[in-house]
């Protein structure tokens, strides 16, 4: 009898303790965030992309009461900036004529384009305040699988030079370039989650993710290489829900 009531008194400790883990076990959460991405490398995307944007749908299941795992798609995309690769022509034209005895009167190119990053992954998400606190901070760290696409045109363009009697204009062809590869990456940033209401949660999110993309050496003519390419990065700024 003492035997059985010991085994009774044993099971009873073992679901109280057992009820008060779930009741301090984090609910899953659904996020949608959507904000700005900053190129940063390597320098082609850095120097001839605008400011990007992103948009990104996650659920985040909770282990523990401190740690979350998120499972995520995402869109990024970026438009090419054609001022700059204008500025960037205009400027290599001006070398090429220097002492030739011929100046450059204008140039232009007509060139539009785009990048765009369709991301899958999964990581974790340490958080730093207690799990009762309103205001919760958090790190992350994701690795992702990134599908690339970009395409860029150029729709035609001229060059106008003069030797300081007669002037000639050439005009240039169009043409374009397409790019479509995979590739692995890492994201790592932090957050905040505030409350917004009594089942809605506002998030905000710092993040830099690397794509590792291939750098490949390019012949200039004269005897040398320059390599060009390497791991893609940008930085980003995201606000969105939880429910």
């Amino acid at each position: 009898m003492k035997t059985s009531v010991r085994l009774l008194f044993l099971v009873l400790v073992m679901l109280v303790g057992a009820s008060q883990l779930f009741a301090q076990a984090r609910r899953g959460q659904f996020e949608i965030y959507a904000g700005a991405n900053i190129p940063l490398g390597p320098e082609g995307f850095k120097d001839y992309y605008k400011m990007g944007f992103s948009l990104n749908g996650q659920y985040v299941f909770f282990p523990s009461v401190r740690v979350g795992i998120p499972i995520f798609a995402g869109y990024e995309f970026f438009s090419v900036n054609s001022d700059a690769i204008n500025d960037d022509f205009e400027s290599a034209l001006r070398s090429v004529f220097q002492g030739s005895g011929l100046e450059l009167v204008s140039s232009n190119l007509d060139v539009s384009g785009s990048a765009s990053i369709i991301r899958f992954g999964a990581g974790v998400r340490p958080y730093l305040t207690a799990p009762e606190a309103s205001t919760q901070f958090f790190l992350f760290g994701n690795a992702t699988f990134n599908i690339l696409k970009s395409k860029t045109e150029l729709n035609g363009g001229s060059v106008t030079v003069t030797d300081g009697i007669n002037t000639e204009t050439l005009e240039l062809e169009g043409g374009s370039s397409e790019g479509d590869e995979s590739k692995i990456g890492l994201a790592i940033g932090g957050g905040i989650e505030i409350p917004a209401g009594e089942k809605i949660n506002l998030i905000f999110q710092g993040l830099a993710n690397f794509i590792f993309t291939s750098s490949e050496e390019i012949d200039l003519g004269d005897g040398t290489t320059e390599k060009v390419g390497g791991t893609t990065s940008f930085v980003g700024i995201t606000a969105g829900i939880i429910f």
